[in-house]
Parts: structure tokens; sequence; C-alpha cells
């Protein structure tokens, strides 16, 4: 018996797989070889911000008005902070912990869901890391070199784990 419910149990993680994609649009802004801040702004799949238009857009006008784009803070976006944000920010491959900032959202052409924040780091480049990942959620987040804008140069590579998708930033 012990030994059925051990396959049970593997079988429905090996079968885990996302089932919210976020596409991440990144803006780096640099100085004095400093990251000041980053912009990001996540993109959600289709069928995810079907769902969450029906919730969010409570009169129904296509946009979001200040009351639910605070909601969504609220309710949604703040909750986020016990996973980080799915960000991991490191210093010499120690995690610093910074709060978003300027959080915003919009529907993008009125099919897509828009978290727009900043996070802003005023640290040294050098031995600096982002690390986008979600190990617990069942969300994908994607990050791809087309979108990121940056005025400084940066490595971007995957982390390598079988349970999630998860990207790297590295400055020079």
């Amino acid at each position: 018996m012990r030994y059925l419910v051990l396959l049970i149990l593997s079988f429905n993680i090996v079968c885990a797989h996302p089932h919210t994609f976020i596409d991440v649009y990144s803006t780096i802004k640099s100085k004095d070889n400093k990251i000041e801040k980053i912009t990001f702004k996540w993109y959600f799949d289709e069928m995810t911000s079907s769902l969450l238009i029906m919730d969010f857009d409570q009169n129904m006008d296509g946009k979001f008005d200040k009351a639910e784009i605070d909601y969504i803070n609220e309710s949604y976006f703040k909750t986020l902070d016990a996973f980080n944000f799915y960000t991991d920010i490191k210093v010499n491959k120690k995690t610093i912990f910074t709060k978003p900032t300027n959080f915003s959202s919009f529907i993008d052409n009125g099919t897509r869901i828009v978290y727009q924040f900043d996070v802003v780091l005023h640290t040294p480049k050098k031995d600096l890391s982002i690390e986008i990942y979600d190990e617990e959620r069942f969300c994908a987040l994607i990050l791809k070199k087309k979108f990121i804008k940056s005025d400084t140069k940066y490595i971007l590579s995957d982390i390598d784990n079988d349970l999630y998708f998860g990207y790297r930033l590295e400055f020079n």
C-alpha cells in the first residue's frame, strides 16, 4: 500500500505543468556601474487574462480604473511577497530582498492583463544576478532577450531545473 501511495504521488509531481504563462519584459537602467532600477511588465497569457479580466474589471469598461488597480495590487500582487515576487536578486550569491514600487495594471489590446512595477536597486552590477522563476505555484515566467531593454551589458541564461522555467540575468 505504501508503494502505491508513493507511486501516485510521484505521478502527480511528474505530470505537473504550468497553469499560467507570463512573458516578463524588463527595462534596465544603470548609472555609474550600478543597476539603478528595473521596470518589469508581466504579460499574462490570454486564457489566464480572460478569467482575471472578469474578476478585475468590475465596471466592464475594458480598462482598469484606480479602484480596480488598487484591488489587484492589494488582493493579488502583494500576496506574491511570500514568493519574493518570483524574483531572486543576489549580490555575491546572497539573496537581497526588495519591495516593488509603482505598481500598476492594465489590459493590453483587450486580451492580456499586464502588471507593471519597478524594482529599485542602486546596486553595483558586479556580482549582481537576478533570477526569475516560480517553483511552487505553476507559473511559467518567460524572459527572452527580445523582452529586455538595457543601457548596460548583460548575460541572459536559462536556469537548468526540471521542475520549473527559470532565467538568470547577470551584468558585466
